[in-house]
């Protein structure tokens, strides 16, 4: 009977699990609802209000099912909430996988699972959020599994294929939690070495076989269905050379501080989110110092060895697509992995347990510095969703402007076609340089506009405006722009700007 069920299922759940559910739902809920609660589109989203997201061409041959549990709609509230069920669901397991049992630790990890910048840029997609957080959930889910039984590599590479079937970005997630998890059983656990090769060869398992499924998959796609890889992100070029391994390196290195460091290593302001970074490595030198000593790993030269290179092998592993394809592009979407570093200092605490001044010290510090992330990932957050706000408005208004000025101009008929040539100017100093300046590179969320391109104009004017015109051809419209009548033409907002040649309505934006 359910009743007897959820009777069972109460006694199964630990106190810890419920303390990170509920973390996690209260922080995320009051960090995203704003992005929840209003319809805020970005420039894929015009076109993807109806989508039943099939992206086997970019590898994503599991993202249409999981995206169809909420239906293929782009509904805010409903992916959303899904969302963050996903999401509260991967900090349980993440506290099941490091056996945290400290309050602080638990509201912690939490709390930085929902608000880490890749969530922001995720829910800028709304959507198709709740398919890719799924997918980081079956990743998280394959590695606990593993983790927990001798053997459980085996369903686990399953279920780490339909994860990285949803987003590849969930390689470089699986591989950097696996590292902090390593280094979690070193410091704090003080596992043996045996324990830590047994961990080692089933993590590999997991991995190998994971992506081996996933690489047959790749492979029938693209040779025995005839299916097309996309150029997005090197797709089409996976197991390619391109430049020498020293410029892999150096890309790692780039990106790695440009994430973290950006104000101190640009001409680009530093704001607490820099500081913030800097105080967060300082506690994981600390922490890590700590543990050492408190547990007395530094007698094993080995462990102690195993456990730095570790450590210093974190960003590699957050970056390691670079290594894969000559041609990605790490984004913000891609870079989820990266939350484990502020996850370390939370664990160090969870493991100190002398009470001697440095450690106190320390778990002072870390309370204050990881609460303050979250309020600052929490604000980079709504910063982002205030420039959505006001994109899709400039962008709305505009659109609305210009189907005026193309309804009021002298020829124009029902059959009459359209030509956006250019890009219109919606920047503000708003967008374009202080709210850029005060937050990270957010994918998604940042631009002035939502139209950048004719087929957005057309997603916008039918489905918002109820207006429908044809559009004409880019080789049409390159003609058009070769024209010496049109290099005369005065660009918008001029009166002179809309004009009708042939039943074609040429616009000429600013370029």
């Amino acid at each position: 009977m359910p009743e007897e069920f959820l009777l069972k299922l109460k006694l199964i759940i630990k106190p810890q699990w419920k303390t990170a559910f509920l973390s996690a739902v209260i922080i995320g809920f009051l960090c995203h609802m704003f992005v929840f609660t209003n319809i805020l589109p970005n420039h894929d989203s015009l076109v993807n209000v109806h989508s039943p997201q099939l992206k086997g061409s970019s590898g994503r041959f599991f993202l249409s099912p999981f995206s169809g549990i909420s239906s293929y709609f782009d509904l805010p509230w409903i992916n959303g909430t899904l969302s963050i069920l996903y999401l509260a669901l991967i900090a349980v397991i993440l506290i099941e996988l490091f056996q945290l049992n400290k309050t602080f630790s638990i509201v912690a990890v939490s709390g930085l699972i929902v608000t880490f910048p890749t969530i922001a840029s995720i829910f800028s997609y709304m959507f198709t959020a709740d398919g890719y957080i799924f997918g980081s959930l079956l990743t998280m889910l394959a590695l606990l599994i593993t983790k927990k039984y001798k053997y459980g590599f085996l369903p686990g590479s399953v279920i780490f294929y339909l994860g990285i079937g949803v987003y590849q970005a969930n390689l470089p997630f699986l591989s950097t939690v696996m590292i902090v998890f390593l280094i979690s059983e070193i410091l704090g656990n003080k596992i043996s070495f045996g324990q830590l090769k047994s961990y080692i060869f089933r993590f590999f398992g997991l991995g190998a076989i994971g992506m081996a499924m996933y690489a047959v998959n790749f492979k029938f796609y693209s040779s025995f269905f005839a299916g097309n890889i996309t150029s997005y992100q090197g797709l089409d070029s996976v197991g390619e050379s391109g430049g020498s391994i020293f410029e892999r390196f150096k890309q790692v290195n780039d990106s790695f501080s440009f994430f973290f460091f950006r104000g101190f290593n640009t001409d680009s302001p530093i704001n607490l989110f820099e500081w913030l970074n800097a105080a967060v490595f300082l506690l994981i030198a600390v922490g890590f110092v700590l543990l050492l000593i408190q547990n007395r790993i530094f007698t094993s030269i080995r462990m102690t060895l195993i456990s730095l290179a570790l450590l210093l092998l974190m960003p590699l592993s957050a970056y390691m697509l670079y290594f894969v394809s000559p041609d990605v592009v790490y984004h913000m979407l891609m870079v989820f992995a990266l939350v484990t570093f502020y996850m370390l200092p939370v664990l160090f605490y969870e493991h100190l347990t002398l009470p001697t001044i440095a450690a106190k010290t320390f778990s002072w510090m870390s309370l204050v510095i990881v609460f303050a992330v979250v309020f600052n990932f929490a604000l980079i957050s709504n910063i982002s969703y205030l420039n959505m706000e006001l994109k899709y408005e400039k962008s709305t208004a505009f659109v609305n402007r210009l189907i005026s000025r193309v309804e009021q101009t002298e020829g124009v008929t029902a059959e009459s076609k359209l030509a956006l040539i250019g890009r219109v100017q919606l920047d503000s100093p708003l967008s374009t340089e202080k709210i850029p300046d005060n937050i990270p590179r957010m994918t998604g969320p940042l631009g002035q506009s939502i139209v950048p391109l004719p087929y957005h104009y057309s997603a916008l004017m039918k489905n918002y405006f109820g207006v429908k015109y044809d559009f004409i051809s880019e080789q049409e419209r390159q003609e058009i722009a070769a024209t010496v009548w049109f290099e005369e033409m005065e660009a918008w907002p001029s009166p002179n700007a809309v004009r009708v040649i042939d039943d074609v309505v040429v616009v000429k934006l600013r370029d």
